[in-house]
């Protein structure tokens, strides 16, 4: 897909938007502990409280931001990474809130090979788009699929793909239609076929919503 220079900037400007909502809550909420604190100082138990909600908060925008680094930045798409720090970075990730789990072997066969450029970025991408199918929680499992592909499952209760999420991901919607719900989907399928893959939804249950990450012909020839 050919982008213009009004496109790239509004995708800039909506992916900021996605970065900075995901970030609000749990640096305001270090803010309030630390606030609390303030007013706790004779009070130990209180001060108790308030240091444990700034660790967790420092651990949940920690965990963020390196999602967003794997996810958009530079740091997912060389070999060296591995699937066990993707499976790390996801487990930080979906650990603040508990809802969701992930069940899979970083260490057995995916279908592509993690030293492949680009593939830890995408799938770290992908777990996302399954951790956003589980409003009410779930378990996350990836294993290997036909071939050169990776299967994402998402199963839980009133498992779900978002609507236009599909669009978004095939960069069947317009940049200036987006919005920061959209703008994941998007850019995946931007990353995706940047590092010749492609991303689709294999398959849609009732609870349960299976991606599929599959090395194009060309990346493979």
């Amino acid at each position: 897909m050919s982008l213009k220079s009004e496109d790239i900037m509004t995708l800039l400007e909506l992916l900021s938007s996605r970065i900075c909502h995901d970030l609000v809550s749990p640096v305001g909420a270090i803010n309030n502990g630390l606030e609390f604190m303030e007013d706790s100082t004779n009070d130990p138990y209180a001060l108790k409280d308030a240091t444990e909600l700034i660790a967790h908060s420092a651990a949940s925008a920690a965990a963020r931001l390196m999602a967003f680094r794997l996810i958009y930045g530079a740091g997912g798409r060389e070999g060296n990474m591995k699937a066990e720090d993707i499976q790390r970075a996801f487990g930080a990730l979906i650990r603040s809130d508990g809802k969701v789990r992930q069940s899979w072997d970083p260490f057995g066969p995916l279908g592509i090979s993690p030293a492949t450029k680009g593939y830890c970025k995408t799938l770290m991408g992908v777990l996302v788009l399954g951790q956003e199918c589980l409003p009410k929680g779930g378990t996350l499992y990836v294993d290997a699929g036909k071939g050169a592909e990776t299967l994402i499952k998402a199963e839980g209760t009133g498992a779900v793909v978002r609507d236009q999420v599909e669009d978004a991901l095939a960069g069947k919607i317009a940049p200036a239609e987006l919005d920061p719900r959209l703008i994941h989907p998007y850019v995946m399928g931007l990353v995706a076929k940047a590092y010749d893959f492609n991303i689709t939804c294999l398959e849609k249950t009732e609870n349960a919503v299976t991606w599929s990450i599959k090395q194009t012909a060309s990346s493979l020839s």
